[in-house]
């Protein structure tokens, strides 16, 4: 007596509920819907005009720093060390209705607390003939070693000098690029340095613009897309030049508004099996009566030893140009394993040759207190991309 009229109805309607939904799927493989792996888990009509990819990054760090704190002001240790999920990240793009109009949301998950934090938001539309056109949250177009993804790097991190200059920083606003066979260029007008994440009435800048020029001397462009050259690469070289300038709202007075311009140029070479990369920024800020004319300086290099093996180092200058704050030296060495094209274990170790007055903590190297100089910082890092 267990098929009651009740649970007969109820059976009746799951299976009117397992027929619609067959059905569904049914129309939607006739439809010619895709799915899989391309760089990236995908599903998308056949004829390509509604795709949706989902793409992630994970870095899973460990950071060594020794240097000589100040214990009578704030009873810290030489050494300090500890584990961290520096990167836990989230991706979706695609295009809706035609593959001209494309749209890019990534969000990262903080080390210091697990909240989901937006880094981009922007929609694109290819206007043709190498011009596309972006609205919304993005990287500022003038650092290389800005724009080159974080799970590309060649070190654990990138440099301290990126750090120190407004031009590494995402914001709001429109920007406009053109990619040739031999020339690419991309311009921005935005809300300024750091203002991401912000309504249209934050107090930011009063303007503020960003653009930057690569020209491709050999090579191709994706290749440039990470600083490494793995065994049989083709020759690349490719120069670039970029710019922002900005001018803050706070202060009635325009004296008072600090203005800010960045210079940065640099040089790429990729062989087979070896890369090169050199860069120089000048960072020029000026409020009220003080001002500062800032250099930086990075120039690193790769050479694999086999198919899965690459050391690699770099050098690092900062000029600080105010006051009495001493220039910024350091050295490091390391080496990259690369398991496949998705996994790859870092690690690498720096040495500060000159006095640190700033450091982002990033990167994991500190403040020297006084004028203590000798930090050193280990490091080593697991990244898996998909």
């Amino acid at each position: 007596n267990w098929l009651t009229d009740q649970r007969a109805e109820e059976i009746r309607s799951l299976v009117q509920d397992v027929l619609a939904d067959a059905d569904t799927r049914a129309s939607l493989l006739q439809g010619g819907m895709n799915a899989g792996y391309d760089n990236g888990f995908f599903i998308g009509t056949a004829d390509g005009n509604f795709n949706l990819r989902m793409n992630g990054t994970l870095q899973f760090r460990f950071v060594y720093n020794n240097r000589d704190a100040n214990k009578y002001d704030y009873d810290e240790d030489d050494n300090r060390w500890g584990f961290e999920n520096t990167r836990t990240r989230l991706a979706f793009s695609g295009n809706v209705f035609d593959p001209s109009w494309s749209y890019y949301i990534r969000g990262n998950f903080s080390r210091s607390g697990g909240y989901n934090m937006l880094n981009e938001a922007w929609i694109s539309h290819d206007c043709g003939n190498g011009f596309e056109v972006f609205f919304g949250q993005l990287k500022l177009p003038t650092m290389r070693e800005w724009t080159v993804d974080e799970a590309d790097q060649l070190a654990v991190e990138r440099s301290n000098v990126l750090y120190m200059v407004h031009a590494g920083s995402r914001s709001q606003g429109i920007s406009t690029r053109y990619t040739g066979e031999q020339f690419r260029f991309q311009g921005m007008i935005h809300d300024g340095a750091y203002e991401h994440n912000t309504s249209w009435s934050s107090y930011d800048t009063e303007w503020a613009s960003a653009l930057r020029l690569d020209i491709l001397f050999s090579g191709t462009w994706d290749q440039f897309d990470d600083f490494t050259s793995p065994p049989g690469s083709e020759q690349g070289i490719m120069a670039g030049v970029g710019v922002m300038y900005q001018v803050e709202e706070y202060g009635t007075d325009s004296d008072d508004e600090e203005e800010i311009f960045v210079l940065t140029g640099d040089v790429s070479f990729e062989f087979d099996g070896a890369n090169i990369f050199a860069s120089v920024v000048l960072q020029s800020w000026e409020e009220g009566s003080d001002d500062a004319d800032e250099l930086g300086i990075v120039v690193q290099g790769g050479l694999y030893f086999n198919e899965g093996w690459e050391g690699f180092a770099r050098y690092e200058y900062y000029d600080y140009d105010y006051g009495s704050m001493e220039d910024m030296g350091i050295i490091t060495v390391g080496v990259n394993r690369y398991f496949n094209s998705n996994v790859k274990w870092t690690t690498d170790i720096g040495y500060g040759v000159e006095h640190m007055e700033y450091a982002n903590n990033n990167t994991g190297w500190d403040r020297d207190e006084g004028d203590e100089d000798g930090q050193f910082v280990f490091r080593t890092q697991l990244t898996l991309g998909f």
